[in-house]
């Protein structure tokens, strides 16, 4: 009896849900396309690779810069691209960028990525070398767009 006990939770074991490595998000073909921008997001940020950002990010992207009740530091494209995009180029000397995925679901036709993020970077100020590092949790929203999906909130 007890054999078969041992060998009813080894088959049961064994048909437990996979997750996607270093997360606990489902290990689904939906959630691994998902996952997989995510981290094509933090390389091309750690990397500097402005051309890889601007292919990920929508033409529609909108940010209100988390402040949902003042609308005076909501910007989108044209202010990613002209603004904020070149300041990591000219500016961050230095990039490294941690993302802990906790979570992707899907709504109609929008994905999001909810992560708890780590970085740092090295910037000159007044001639001066400094590094500046955050921890925070953030959400990464994805639309399709001509069967790619592309980010159109969360950077």
């Amino acid at each position: 009896m007890l054999r078969v006990f041992l060998l009813s939770l080894v088959v049961f074991a064994s048909c437990g849900q996979k997750f996607i490595p270093g997360t606990r998000v489902p290990d689904t073909k939906e959630n691994r396309v998902i996952a997989d921008l995510v981290q094509k997001y933090r390389l091309a940020v750690e990397r500097k690779d402005i051309d890889a950002l601007k292919e990920m990010v929508s033409r529609r992207y909108y940010s209100n810069a988390g402040t949902t009740g003042d609308t005076q530091d909501d910007y989108g494209y044209d202010f990613l691209e002209g603004t904020i995009l070149p300041m990591l180029r000219d500016d961050i000397k230095q990039v490294q960028f941690r993302i802990y995925l906790k979570r992707i679901y899907f709504q109609g036709d929008r994905a999001f990525a909810e992560f708890e993020y780590y970085y740092k970077f090295f910037y000159l100020d007044g001639g001066k070398e400094r590094w500046f590092a955050k921890n925070d949790h953030a959400r990464l929203e994805f639309a399709k767009e001509d069967n790619v999906w592309r980010i159109v909130g969360g950077l």
